[in-house]
């Protein structure tokens, strides 16, 4: 009788499902609680990446075209939480939330997320989900990603950029660093939760632009959970215009 054949299943699809299944977060044998929080200020920061889409010089690309007669309140481009705010956790556990690597999808013209922060020994994979070529550059690299390829790489050095030569629009930061255990972003309103957290002590950094903008700390208890009190701040509030 001969053995049955075992057909390993290698299209895109199974090797994206690969990556992103880990990111269950699993911080240790014992199961504690949630964490509720929010994050502030993030409406005051303003992607680097995004900045020619205001240009004056009309020969950069832009991710819009802005309409004269729209408030610019409408028009002015702020970080959103969930695509430029990182959050990078510390404390009890190990790497294996990372899986086989942590994910850079450049899709609608950007880099989401725009920062990922690994420890020593996490590749990233930089995946083109856009239906158009990217020519990425950075440390070690600079190559065509066509639609649906992906990229490995092992970081080397402990803050790295890459830039997209055809899509200016695209940049992402890489942050090496000990001790991380998992990234998380925030919902497009700065709410977060992170579910089933070991009972042990835990550190946050949000991080944008590949730059750490604030630090907490907190302990989970034994079956319970944690909110805090205190926003997350990644920036200043704005200053008032007006009243006195």
């Amino acid at each position: 009788m001969r053995p049955r054949r075992i057909h390993v299943l290698r299209s895109p699809v199974a090797v994206a499902l690969a990556l992103l299944l880990p990111l269950a977060l699993s911080m240790g044998a014992a199961r504690a609680g949630d964490l509720k929080a929010r994050v502030t200020g993030f409406e005051n920061l303003r992607p680097s990446a995004l900045a020619s889409a205001t240009a004056a010089d009309k020969k950069l690309f832009t991710l819009r075209e802005f309409d004269p007669l729209v408030p610019p309140k409408y028009t002015t481009i702020t970080a959103k939480p969930d695509k430029d705010i990182t959050l990078a956790i510390y404390g009890a556990g190990d790497k294996s939330a990372f899986g086989l690597g942590a994910v850079i999808r450049l899709a609608g013209g950007r880099a989401v997320p725009s920062t990922v922060v690994i420890p020593p020994g996490v590749p990233i994979f930089l995946r083109n989900d856009d239906p158009f070529i990217h020519h990425i550059v950075g440390p070690d690299l600079s190559r065509d990603l066509r639609p649906g390829e992906s990229h490995k790489l092992e970081p080397k050095g402990k803050l790295l950029t890459f830039t997209d030569t055809l899509v200016p629009s695209v940049k992402a930061w890489v942050v090496v660093e000990d001790g991380v255990i998992a990234n998380r972003w925030p919902n497009p309103d700065g709410t977060i939760r992170i579910a089933d957290m070991a009972d042990a002590e835990y550190s946050i950094k949000a991080f944008f632009e590949g730059t750490p903008k604030s630090t907490v700390t907190f302990k989970v208890p034994p079956k319970g959970s944690v909110e805090l009190k205190e926003p997350i701040a990644v920036a200043p509030p704005a200053a008032s215009s007006g009243g006195k």
